[in-house]
Formats: C-alpha cells, sequence, structure tokens
C-alpha cells in the first residue's frame, strides 16, 4: 500500500516519550505517513490532568510533522467547551477526543459537539461493548447512536467497531454523520469484511491504538480490493479531516 495514515493511537500520561518513539519506529517499519493521536491517563481525570494531557500532546504535534492530535475533553468538567476551544483554536488540533469519563450521550457533551459541528471537526469516541468489565461511563453503540440522532451535523467515529462489531456496527450503519475505525483489541479476522459489507469502504477508517502488526495483519487478510483498501488506509481519513 502506498499510503497509510493512522487515525486513532495514544500517548499515555507518564510514557510519553516511549510511545512516541514506539510509534515513529513503527511509522518507519510499515510506512505510514501520519499519526493522529490522543493523550489519556485516568478514566476520570481531573482538570489539571486535562490539561497536562492535551499539553503533551500539543508538544508532540509542534515537534514532529509525523503526528496530528485530538485534544481530550471530559465533558463533565464545567470548563470542557473552554479546553475544546482551545485545543482547536490555539494548539492546534484537528479533533477532538472523548473516552471514558463520561457517557457520549450525556447532556454535558451537547455543546461540545455543537461546536465540533460549527468548526467541522471530527469527534473520536471510545466505544466498547464487553461481556464482562465494562465501566461506568464506558459508552457502548447504544450511547453512540443516541449521540448521533440528537447530533446530525456532527461527524462522529465510533471507535474498535463497538468493541464487538456484530453489536455497534449495525447501530450505526443507517446514519450518515457516523464513521468506524477497527483500532486495538479487536481482532477476529471476520471484522472489516462485516462491516465493509454493512456500511461501505468508505465509512471505515484505519487505525491501530498503537497494535501495529494487528491491525495491518486484519487488514491484509481482509479480501478487500485495492480500491477499498486505499479508502481506508487512508483516503476517508484524509478527507475526514481535511489532511
Amino acid at each position: 500500500m502506498d499510503r497509510i495514515i493512522d487515525m486513532h493511537a495514544h500517548i499515555w500520561n507518564g510514557r510519553e516519550k516511549e510511545c512516541a518513539d514506539a510509534m515513529r519506529k513503527a511509522a518507519d517499519r510499515f510506512g505510514i505517513e501520519k499519526i493522529l493521536v490522543s493523550a489519556l491517563g485516568s478514566h476520570h481525570p481531573d482538570k489539571d490532568e486535562v490539561r497536562y494531557l492535551n499539553e503533551q500532546t500539543e508538544k508532540l504535534i509542534r515537534e514532529d510533522a509525523l503526528f496530528g492530535g485530538y485534544v481530550t475533553v471530559s465533558p463533565e468538567h464545567d470548563n470542557g467547551l473552554d479546553v475544546l476551544r482551545r485545543g482547536i483554536e490555539e494548539q492546534g488540533m484537528i479533533g477532538m477526543k472523548i473516552w471514558v469519563s463520561c457517557l457520549c450521550n450525556a447532556d454535558c457533551c451537547d455543546k461540545l459537539y455543537e461546536y465540533c459541528a460549527e468548526k467541522d471537526i471530527p469527534v473520536l469516541i471510545h466505544v466498547f461493548k464487553k461481556t464482562v468489565g465494562q465501566l461506568t461511563d464506558e459508552a457502548t453503540g447504544v450511547h453512540l447512536r443516541s449521540a448521533a440522532l440528537k447530533h446530525p451535523d456532527t461527524k462522529f467515529i465510533m471507535a474498535h467497531l463497538g468493541g464487538n462489531c456484530y453489536h455497534g456496527v449495525r447501530l450505526v450503519q443507517d446514519l450518515d454523520n457516523v464513521w468506524t475505525d477497527f483500532s486495538g483489541g479487536c481482532c477476529r479476522v471476520s471484522e472489516v469484511p462485516y462491516a465493509v459489507e454493512l456500511l461501505g469502504a468508505e465509512k471505515i477508517l484505519f487505525g491501530t491504538d498503537n497494535a501495529y502488526a494487528m491491525n495491518l495483519g486484519q487488514m491484509r487478510d481482509a479480501g478487500l480490493t485495492r480500491e477499498q483498501e486505499e479508502q481506508i488506509f487512508w483516503k476517508n481519513t484524509a478527507s475526514l479531516f481535511k489532511l
């Protein structure tokens, strides 16, 4: 494949340099031209931690053109909109990341989604349906669908194929404002073809969650056409984020 963009990766609080160095090595080994990162730490970070995380992302994207950034926002904080505005308008971020500090269809998210719609900024949301170990504020495809229906002008990305693609993908297949990635812990070989069948290749994005060999292997074994591979590997992300 001539071009690859990884639209879902992370630097972790306390391991920022280690994560960045590993991503640089992966980019060189696998020919990845751009990596979009968010910084993560606690499940329910306080305001100081959120500020620190976004400062680390800003530092990385300003020092190395390999990286682009998401501003990490905990919507339940009363300064969430200010954090988002600063990330987009001052720190050079190109998307918003919501992790697990609150459900993605909570009322406190509304003003953030409205801002993202106004600025045409994609929203990457951690979505995971688990059999055991579901976190209290961890969104599933049900919550993502609710948010997307309420905010039809906002561009949502459902991460990890919803954590269980056979649950998450079908919940968003009729929504024009939702894309999905298959990054991280989803490793069944049938998942990418299943998502392509239900959504079309134009709605699927290549991300890794820093697990490069596994997610590249999923693409290689998916039996896609070259055109479908190009769409997923880079074209969809380039269009969505105006890269």
